[in-house]
């Protein structure tokens, strides 16, 4: 019965975590930074050219937003990773582990939910440009021809 109830909380917590990652990563990858198109183009009124302070304005409200994830993530990571996780997983560099050390076996060190939320995010949000930049972005290269 006690692995019944292991399996059924593992199956719970993985389709909590793929809920979160979904629901996480258009919001932080496409969310975040039309929010702060939305606030600038308010901002520049009727203004349909974009200078040099607003295009520093997103830009610092696009970092500032991930630094801030950043650091919600910091303070959550306790409270997702247990104590004995956490104190289990060494992080060593190559040039800083001792001969001696045990050899890394892939596999062996898991990453916390914490590690793939950002990382599936940031390879989700690349591929959703990459796949905008090639086909649906058009040619900025003019049209007409020379003569």
């Amino acid at each position: 019965m006690n692995a019944i109830k292991h399996t059924a909380l593992g199956a719970a917590r993985g389709t909590g975590a793929i809920a979160l990652i979904l629901i996480f990563v258009p919001l932080l990858c496409l969310g975040v930074p039309l929010f702060w198109v939305f606030v600038a183009s308010k901002l520049a009124g009727s203004d349909p050219d974009i200078n040099v302070a607003l295009a520093l304005f997103i830009t610092t409200g696009i970092l500032v937003t991930y630094w801030a994830a950043l650091l919600i993530a910091l303070t959550a990571r306790p409270r997702w990773v247990g104590e004995e996780e956490r104190k289990r997983k060494v992080r060593r560099m190559s040039w800083n582990r001792s001969f001696r050390d045990e050899p890394y076996r892939p596999g062996d060190h898991k990453s916390d939910p914490v590690e793939r939320l950002f990382i599936i995010s940031a390879v989700l949000g690349i591929v959703a440009f990459e796949v905008w930049f090639f086909f649906f972005a058009g040619s900025p290269l003019p049209n007409q021809p020379l003569i």
